[in-house]
């Protein structure tokens, strides 16, 4: 199976791990550093002369604290970078993860090809944090990085943990809590197959800020009571502040403490090593109880919670449809954590799996499933050429599995024959074609490997250079989720300047997907002008608006790359694929000039200064603030009570962000932005039906103004195109989809202005709208024989020829003057 990838790892906010599967198993390896682990911390230090990574890494921090980083893990995707005093040079969150990833690969034997790897992330991770984390394993060397969702991964490991035994068909959910994130993920067997149908999480929420409860309720608290500081904690926190250095060490310790409190009721945290501002030396004990600590992180612990109750609230499921929680994630051997979820949610915990490891294992079961990429390699012996294409599951739990192949090249006088490498199966010689269908016979629990040759009219053996065919009788995964919805900005008709989201890519669709969609130009383009089409593909609710979610790429299409002028009207037909491991691919083509352009979306960073995310809070502040005002108008009292509780929480996110410094070195402000999201959502969320209502309004005012007008001067083809619109209304008047609703709506204005463009009154009243605007028109002596003939055509009734003479008029206006509205997209 070395055509297989085979290397699972995960890469920790904490601590990460490389499993390998071989010989049918999986083996997680041991770290050659650090006997009797097989974790490497995620922690890198540097030196002059050397870079360390691992426990060894963490030794140094009270040394140099400056010089050593972690939980670098919950940075990626950011511009952000860490200062190293040692080289003075600063270190990026992908160069850092690099560094892990390299010391990862020397765990593996002497002589075992790592070229490849499959590599884990939170189910939460966004798509330009994905792509910083494929950039990572591109640079620590692997030519091949397949991502994978951690809650799938753990999944896998928990599922083939029990192979030989039937798993009872149901749902069960994925408790992901680690150093730095944390997933929960609903999980559904069903006929031998698992599929994750939904799932939620928080990339700024795990053990790193247990530790950090430590010691900004517990460990600074204690020492400003008994020593004399200005201000300790923003000194600890600030980048330039006189204290920084000590803030690692005191996390270092908290750490050290959170891990022993899982075992003691309490434990002393000595605190030493620096000076007060009188130069008094600090040098005392804090002592933390486990009781203490569970009442520091049960809000956390709750907030977690709180999303499994959401997910089971979306799919209509209660805790009696749920038959285990499996805990997964470091941050689980918390007792208060496994006691608290169980209490809360009622239902089971789950811990036979090993929460550290896991996920790498998990991950390393997915890999054996994976091809390696390879290039056109298929040639044979003989003068004839050969290649092959095959198809088949690569984890089943049937008794036999379906093999196909397709060859192309000269097949005449050649016999192909598949046997299984246990000898328990053989197909015997058989008459090569185009095309192989055969039925695998598979032996249960356990990775069967068969082998197809291909021989010629003289018995030779054909060099297909064929992969080994393995199947897997385990438990597989049918794809993965889509962590968000993927959409694309277009113009929005109804407010002329202003775009809406078109979804493309609904959340939890299994990965890879494709799909196209055609939209018609609003404006048009004319060769090597500045005029440009702007593709903005954004990834985040596709009911919000544009700025509020992510924008993960721009495709733009310039004037200056098109043959020839492309008319208003005409079609684009945009593409959209989106591969397992999130690479998004677009490609455009402009029909009326045969022109195709494409573009694959890789974006790995994303810049959040604090001074935006001040603005961004104090806009939505304000935004609160007029829904309740609004709603206390209506005397909608259920909606403004609901408001009034976000208002408490927007009155806590507003302080929290204004006491932050602009170079604060915690994860405070990614933490801040995500509930800044959040609430943005949850005000959306209290505030839809208020929203809806007067958009069904509009809706049926626009029905019974199209009615009227049909009944009156409609043709066949309009009341068609009427009853289209309207035939489906059940579904989207009563659904929570506004972009649904305002669609049906336009295509009703559209239906009515093809209408009243060529009624008598409207045509009546843009000719004296033309008249007045003549003097601007470029050809006077024109102007006047059309204005003439438009009076005639008035006087005789003739609307057909009114409706001529108002659009040569129209011809004659100033581009800028008769310019119909120009949205900022194009479509």
């Amino acid at each position: 199976m070395d055509n297989m990838i085979n290397i699972g790892i995960d890469l920790g906010t904490t601590n990460s791990a490389i499993a390998r599967f071989a010989d049918g198993k999986v083996q997680v390896l041991n770290n050659p550093a650090d006997p009797g682990s097989n974790t490497l911390p995620s922690v890198v230090a540097f030196r002059e002369d050397a870079i360390i990574t691992g426990r060894k890494a963490k030794e140094l921090l009270e040394k140099d604290a400056k010089s050593v980083v972690g939980a670098f893990k919950r940075k990626m995707g950011t511009s952000e970078s860490y200062w190293i005093n040692s080289i003075s040079n600063f270190k990026t969150p992908v160069e850092l993860s690099t560094y892990i990833l390299r010391e990862l690969r020397s765990f593996m034997p002497p002589g075992i090809s790592v070229d490849a790897a499959v590599i884990t992330i939170p189910a939460s991770f966004d798509t330009i944090q994905s792509n910083a984390t494929k950039e990572a394993g591109s640079q620590a060397g692997f030519a091949q990085v397949t991502l994978l969702q951690e809650p799938v991964a753990a999944s896998l490991a928990y599922a083939n943990m029990h192979k030989e035994q039937e798993l009872a068909e149901g749902n069960w959910l994925v408790y992901d809590l680690g150093g730095g994130t944390f997933d929960i993920a609903l999980v559904r067997i069903k006929d031998g197959e698992m599929k994750v149908l939904d799932h939620e999480g928080d990339n700024f929420l795990g053990g790193t800020d247990f530790d950090n409860l430590i010691v900004e309720k517990i460990l600074i608290p204690a020492i400003s009571a008994k020593y004399s500081f200005n201000n300790l904690e923003t000194q600890m926190k600030s980048a330039s502040g006189k204290y920084n250095a000590q803030y690692y060490i005191l996390l270092q310790k908290a750490e050290e403490a959170k891990i022993l409190l899982s075992s003691k009721s309490s434990v002393e945290v000595v605190i030493d090593g620096m000076t007060d501002e009188n130069n008094a030396p600090v040098d005392f004990e804090v002592t933390v109880t486990r009781a203490a600590f569970n009442e520091l992180i049960t809000p956390q612990i709750d907030a977690t919670i709180g999303m499994v109750k959401n997910i089971l609230s979306r799919n209509k499921l209660q805790a009696k449809d749920i038959l285990f929680t499996l805990m997964v994630g470091g941050s689980t051997y918390i007792p208060f954590v496994r006691q608290r979820t169980e209490e809360l949610l009622q239902i089971p915990i789950n811990c036979e799996i090993d929460p550290v490891t896991a996920v790498a294992a998990g991950a390393a079961h997915y890999a054996a499933t994976r091809p390696k990429l390879t290039g056109n390699i298929n040639v044979s012996k003989s003068s004839s050429r050969l290649s092959i294409k095959t198809t088949y599951a690569k984890t089943s739990k049937e008794k036999e599995e379906l093999f196909l192949a397709k060859i192309t090249g000269d097949t005449t006088h050649c016999s192909y024959r598949i046997t299984r490498a246990d000898g328990g199966f053989d197909t015997g010689l058989k008459q090569l074609t185009e095309r192989i269908s055969e039925y695998l016979p598979l032996v249960e629990n356990t990775f069967n490997y068969f082998q197809l040759t291909v021989h010629d009219r003289e018995s030779n053996t054909v060099e297909m250079h064929s992969e080994m065919i393995g199947i897997n009788s385990a438990f597989g995964i049918s794809g993965q989720p889509l962590p968000e919805d993927i959409c694309l900005e277009v113009d929005d008709e109804e407010k002329p300047g202003e775009t809406k989201l078109l979804l493309i890519f609904q959340k939890n669709s299994i990965l890879p997907s494709r799909k196209s969609v055609t939209r018609t130009l609003n404006k048009s383009i004319q060769e090597g002008s500045e005029d440009k089409i702007r593709i903005n593909v954004l990834e985040g609710p596709h009911y919000a608006l544009p700025e509020a979610n992510k924008s993960l790429g721009y495709l733009e299409i310039s004037a200056r790359q098109i043959f020839r002028d492309i008319a208003k009207g005409s079609d684009i037909e945009l593409t959209f694929s989106i591969s397992e491991s999130r690479d998004l691919t677009v490609t455009a083509y402009l029909n009326m000039a045969d022109q195709e352009f494409k573009q694959t979306f890789t974006p790995k960073e994303r810049h959040t200064t604090v001074s935006a995310l001040k603005l961004d809070v104090d806009t939505l502040a304000r935004k609160l603030e007029n829904e309740i005002f609004d709603t206390a108008e209506q005397e909608n009292h259920e909606v403004r009570k609901e408001l009034s509780v976000i208002k408490k929480e927007m009155d806590v996110l507003e302080t929290e962000t204004k006491d932050l410094v602009d170079d604060d070195v915690t994860d405070k402000r990614y933490q801040l932005e995500d509930k800044k999201r959040k609430l943005a959502q949850a005000i959306d969320n209290a505030t839809r039906d208020k929203h809806i209502a007067v958009l069904r309004n509009k809706y049926f005012k626009m029905k019974g103004w199209c009615l009227e007008i049909l009944d009156q001067h409609g043709s066949e083809n309009e009341r068609t195109r009427f009853y289209n619109a309207t035939s489906d209304e059940a579904s989207f008047m009563y659904s929570q989809s506004s972009v649904r609703l305002k669609e049906q709506t336009e295509v009703l204005r559209s239906i009515m202005g093809s209408i009243i463009w060529r009624t008598p009154i409207c045509l009546k009243d843009l000719f004296r709208h033309l008249v007045d605007k003549s003097p601007g028109m470029s050809n006077q002596g024109e102007a006047q024989v059309l204005i003439s003939g438009g009076r005639i055509a008035i006087e005789a009734r003739d609307w057909s020829r009114l409706a001529e003479i108002n659009q040569d008029l129209l011809d004659l206006l100033p581009k800028s003057v008769r310019q119909d509205v120009i949205g900022k997209v194009g479509f």
